[in-house]
């Protein structure tokens, strides 16, 4: 009879053990939950700390993606334009989302697009964002030049007045090109589309400076009709093709630039000299 208490009392505790190792279990899943609660708080404060900017450069290249390529599309209620079916120089810039840090030229990029908006130029003034830096183009066809003219209208002056403080306060090297669409051009003054864009650009230089733009920080080209900024399969595209380029490089594109000096250290790189070339 002892010897059958003593079994029984023993076969109790085991019994125990085992259904105490059962209660323990609840604790893996709560373990579970609160790292599942920590990983949804933090991605709840990434994206309450997401820049807008930045939040609406990945939207365009969504919705860029989902359009198809080859048209182009201004966003509707949107200040910027969407740009498909560019040359690979020019597809539009994906912003990495780094929260709490603004993008390049994001104050510039604001202050430009508030311009267009404010003073109804939707469709005439595009503000968008390339590798190369933030770009504002002026669509020419009958706004800023006559068709086959490289003379300012008075419009153009006007828009350029306006956002030559913005350029002027930037800092930034600033290239002006001048496009055309594929029609033919030749008349005694321009030869081709060449020397219309090239015209162009430089008019557009020239104003800039005489609005206090640094002349040491413009730059003029002109790419005739061979930068499209969409296929000139229709006269919608070709009017948009038609354009000059305001562009204000990046940090990284100015470095590209001859004898860069930049706006933070004040630091020169030489202009690079072919080996065996000696200079005078």
């Amino acid at each position: 009879m002892a010897a059958m208490a003593k079994r029984k009392h023993s076969g109790g505790e085991g019994g125990g053990g085992h259904e105490t190792a059962g209660m323990m279990r609840w604790l893996v899943t709560y373990a579970d939950m609160i790292t599942l609660l920590l990983a949804l708080f933090i991605m709840l404060y990434a994206i309450s700390s997401l820049d807008i900017q930045r939040f609406k450069a990945l939207i365009e290249e969504f919705q860029a993606l989902f359009a198809g390529g080859g048209t182009t599309s201004v966003i509707s209620g949107g200040r910027g334009m969407l740009r498909l079916g560019a040359p690979e120089s020019q597809k539009p810039l994906v912003v990495p989302l780094i929260p709490g840090k603004k993008p390049e030229m994001h104050d510039e990029e604001e202050t430009l697009e508030k311009f267009v908006e404010r003073k109804g130029l939707e469709g005439k003034v595009l503000v968008h964002r390339e590798e190369r830096g933030l770009v504002v183009s002026l669509l020419t066809d009958g706004i800023f030049f006559e068709k086959g003219s490289a003379e300012l209208s008075e419009e153009a002056k006007r828009v350029l007045r306006e956002i030559a403080p913005v350029l002027k306060s930037s800092g930034r090297f600033i290239r002006v090109e001048g496009h055309t669409c594929d029609l033919p051009i030749h008349t005694p003054k321009f030869l081709s589309n060449w020397e219309l864009s090239v015209a162009r650009a430089v008019n557009v230089v020239r104003y800039l400076i005489a609005c206090g733009v640094p002349a040491g920080r413009l730059s003029a080209v002109g790419y005739g009709e061979f930068r499209p900024m969409v296929p000139n399969t229709s006269e919608e595209n070709r009017r948009l093709n038609r354009r000059v380029d305001i562009v204000l490089l990046t940090e990284s594109a100015q470095k590209a630039e001859p004898l860069y000096q930049s706006p933070t250290t004040g630091r020169q790189s030489p202009h690079y000299i072919p080996k065996g070339v000696k200079l005078p």
